[in-house]
């Protein structure tokens, strides 16, 4: 396989990754893409939403019989255990996949060791294939939350030139443009949860949610 066709694998499975992004919690958003024999994208597949197929089966399933002596490319480590779907490797395994590149391991002692049973399996494996970009990416979050304990906060904050966010009149209903507002709200909708103070509760009433530019919620 050569890095031309790993680089556009890796980023088609970012991209997968982040499409998903808000929809797939508790699980991470993985993106993963499989090349055929000849180096091709066969399938791209992302997480779906909880008790649906994880990235690479959705891969697998694009790409059909193309994925028999092909190559995976995932931007996390291939899960090895059964929760509300079986393991990602024994799917991998099954489908005849020959190597797998993920970018990084999966820090849950329940479903990590994947690597070590795809190896056992008789696939070639490598890691770290595109790791900054995958844990500064989508899945920073999920690995900040699940390395720490912590959930990751996003902190938004908008203030007008003399440092103040709001006219003590209250007129000012906006001190941000258009293009601000909309990239807040895709923002939103990529997160499980939105939170204000007690204050803003009183003084503005909040919706709380996550809006597309036409008003409508977002999906």
């Amino acid at each position: 396989m050569t890095a031309p066709e790993l680089a556009e694998a890796l980023q088609f499975a970012l991209d997968a990754s982040e499409a998903v992004r808000g929809t797939t919690s508790p699980n991470p958003p993985v993106g993963a893409v499989i090349l055929d024999t000849s180096g091709r994208i066969a399938g791209v597949g992302a997480t779906a939403p909880p008790g649906g197929p994880h990235a690479e089966v959705r891969a697998l399933a694009a790409a059909g019989e193309r994925a028999r002596g092909g190559t995976a490319v995932v931007t996390l480590e291939p899960c090895n255990h059964t929760g509300r779907t079986g393991p990602c490797t024994r799917a991998l395994i099954d489908a005849g996949i020959a190597t797998v590149y993920y970018a990084v391991p999966d820090p849950n002692p329940v479903a990590g060791g994947g690597s070590e049973a795809l190896r056992a399996a008789g696939l070639t494996v490598h890691a770290g294939l595109g790791a900054e970009a995958v844990s500064h990416g989508p899945l920073r979050a999920w690995l900040h939350r699940q390395r720490t304990g912590r959930p990751h906060v996003t902190w938004k904050y908008a203030a007008g030139l003399d440092g103040r966010s709001a006219a003590v009149d209250g007129t000012s209903q906006w001190i941000s443009g258009p293009e601000s507002r909309a990239r807040v709200h895709d923002h939103r909708s990529r997160l499980d949860a939105i939170i204000v103070g007690t204050g803003t509760v009183l003084a503005d009433d909040p919706w709380l949610t996550a809006r597309l530019p036409d008003g409508d919620l977002a999906p």
